[in-house]
């Protein structure tokens, strides 16, 4: 029997035989072992490399059975293949940042040309990293085959997602399995969110059961101010908590007040992160979502980063104003932050049941002057009501306002994925021509494509910092009193412009991409992620007209007087400026690499031309015969007869 001692020597010489063992492994290469600057000639031929591969795995084979003999114990690995995956790519987002050409300037002068290359180089590294971990996070949830077997049958495009996958995959083409994934994710569940707002006691709670038609929410209890809650369909009433350590857990319905309520869970002691209320309401049965929001009031509540993190995934605000508490500053400052994100708004006086027919209608009134007034939008106010007696005045609301958004929102989300899935078939139908060898190598031309997107690419950060620093400019403007919102909209302007630029220019790189590999431009501009600008906001007195001496007096004193109240809004104004144009670059950034992407796989293979067997050819155009085929109403093949192999 070995002792401690003689067993861990003799386990570190058997794990660095095996370790060397991996080294042969990684000589031999193989189709799952491609390094970019490989160490060794692939001189071993097929015979040889398969001989060495069953010697080391009777080697391993024996090594384990003869230390189990020798009654030598070893630890079985503790963290798993995904986590050190993770952990890799952080260090190779490290190698990609000193890759960047301001880490060169130590070595000598770099063109402005080549620079942008680099950049341009390191964005499209980091674009295919972050596509990697964002599919790494998915989990099982990035099966595409269940998914697929969820939507329904009879839609043409459902048989056509179908066959895509199943190319995608036969083909290895990694770089559409993103687009498909998004693309099936809004087939199977297209939403429709709503977010609703409101102060404490103004009837969230209420209305939002009403309208599902079931006593879900509690009544009457201050939320917690972290986390929005979301309403969704499902086929029994649950609540999915995602807490603080990401733990995921599921609890009957009745468990929802514990977790979102501050009487049950004062200061969020339970660390919740995220609520999902799943239940079988038929008002949520197709697509629609209800969000019961923490709000966003003066932007000074605790859940105010969620929320305004969370705005972005809203298609429609809702804006809940007691009929007993008049609008006031917290009422217009949400209205203001939905405005700024580019958010739809509607505005619901609640409890309407308490006011007289003709308090009712002056209570409207003034909440329509008072939004006019202070925020300059012209916004209809909607009365409604859970009181039995005064019920229809909700249904009206929901019937004659709301389901026609939602429905036209179903209409334009449908059309959009059927352009969508039309031109994602036409890109694989690309690939598939290019790896076939369809189309013929103009190798200058795809070298003068490949470069014009990397420099293309390499522009959003010069044009990043060319906008941070323009809104970090806008803190030390002064400009005089009656001139300051004009100020403000001509920096806020400039920035605007610089994106829309850029945009452009980025959409121009796409449709030269797309006419050099054969194909129609992308769907859509890149112009649209430009959603609106904040709003300046300053609430300066007005300056009388005078003449002469007077007037220069008053407005000397005058400046002196809010001169901080000004330099205070366009701090204010500029951090506001500056994250709007963070967001916009990420918008464009995600957008472009999701189109880009596909471009740039086709280059590569396009220059690379490697053989293709005639079993592959076969099977290529097999594919191809199956994705142009033509589709009847009820999502079966137009010549059942030419159905493609797999």
């Amino acid at each position: 029997m070995l002792n401690e001692a003689q067993q861990r020597r003799l386990l570190a010489n058997a794990k660095h035989a095996d370790a060397l063992l991996s080294e042969i492994e990684a000589a031999l290469g193989g189709p799952d072992s491609q390094p970019a600057f490989p160490k060794y000639r692939p001189d071993a031929s097929l015979h040889q490399a398969r001989l060495i591969r069953s010697y080391l795995a009777r080697f391993r084979s024996h090594l384990i059975r003869g230390l189990t003999a020798a009654g030598v114990e070893y630890e079985r690995p503790q963290l798993g293949a995904l986590h050190s995956v993770r952990v890799t790519l952080t260090f190779v987002r490290i190698a990609l940042q000193e890759m960047a050409p301001e880490r060169l300037r130590g070595y000598g002068d770099l063109p402005q040309q080549t620079a942008a290359e680099l950049r341009g180089l390191c964005a499209e590294l980091e674009g295919l990293v972050s596509a990697l971990e964002r599919n790494l996070a998915l989990g099982n949830a990035a099966d595409l085959q269940s998914q697929l077997a969820r939507l329904p049958a009879a839609m043409p495009e459902t048989e056509l997602l179908r066959r895509l996958e199943g190319v995608v995959d036969r083909h290895a083409l990694a770089e559409f399995r993103s687009p498909l994934l998004n693309l099936v994710d809004k087939m199977e569940s297209p939403r429709f969110e709503i977010a609703v707002f409101g102060r404490v006691s103004s009837g969230k709670s209420s209305l939002l059961n009403h309208i599902l038609g079931t006593d879900v929410l509690p009544v009457g209890v201050n939320p917690i101010t972290a986390v929005p809650t979301r309403l969704v369909f499902g086929g029994e009433a649950l609540v999915t908590v995602t807490f603080a350590n990401r733990q995921v857990q599921r609890y009957p319905i009745t468990e929802l007040a514990r977790h979102a309520s501050e009487e049950q869970n004062p200061g969020n002691q339970l660390g919740v992160a995220k609520l999902v209320v799943s239940l079988p309401s038929p008002r949520l049965r197709d697509g629609l979502v209800l969000v019961d929001t923490p709000g966003l009031g003066g932007l000074a509540s605790a859940g105010t980063a969620e929320t305004l993190a969370y705005l972005p995934q809203c298609d429609l605000g809702i804006l809940l104003i007691s009929a007993t508490n008049p609008v006031d500053g917290e009422d217009l400052d949400t209205i203001r932050a939905l405005a700024q994100a580019g958010i739809p708004v509607m505005v619901l006086l609640s409890k309407a049941d308490l006011l007289a027919p003709a308090d009712r209608t002056k209570a409207l009134a003034y909440t329509q002057q008072e939004m006019l007034a202070h925020l300059n939008l012209n916004v209809i106010v909607h009365p409604v009501s859970t009181a039995e007696n005064d019920g229809q005045l909700l249904e009206q609301w929901f019937r004659g306002e709301l389901a026609p958004l939602h429905e036209r929102h179903r209409e334009l989300a449908y059309e959009s994925m059927r352009r969508k899935a039309g031109a994602l078939r036409e890109s694989v139908v690309a690939a598939l021509r290019s790896k076939a060898g369809h189309q013929a190598a103009d190798r200058d031309g795809l070298e003068e494509t490949e470069r014009r997107l990397r420099e293309t690419a390499g522009q959003m950060e010069e044009v990043r910092r060319a906008c941070i620093a323009a809104a970090d400019e806008m803190r030390t403007l002064a400009p005089p009193p009656d001139a300051v919102e004009a100020a403000a909209r001509e920096a806020a302007a400039q920035i605007a412009a610089r994106l829309r630029a850029l945009a452009r220019q980025l959409d121009s790189a796409l449709a030269l991409a797309a006419h050099a590999l054969g194909g129609s431009a992308p769907d859509g501009s890149l112009e649209e992620c430009l959603r609106e600008m904040p709003r300046f906001e300053a609430a300066l007195p007005p300056i009388e007209q005078q003449a002469g001496w007077f007037r220069a007096s008053r407005e000397r004193r005058l400046r002196r007087e809010i001169q901080p109240q000004i330099e205070a809004a366009f701090i204010g104004y500029a951090r506001s400026i500056e994250t709007w144009v963070r967001t916009v670059l990420k918008d464009i950034a995600l957008q472009f690499d999701a189109r880009a992407d596909a471009y740039r796989a086709q280059l590569a293979r396009l220059a690379a031309r490697s053989t293709v067997s005639a079993e592959e050819q076969a099977r290529i155009e097999s594919d191809i015969a199956g994705l142009e085929m033509p589709f009847t109403e009820d999502g079966r093949p137009a010549h059942p007869c030419e159905a493609p192999r797999t």
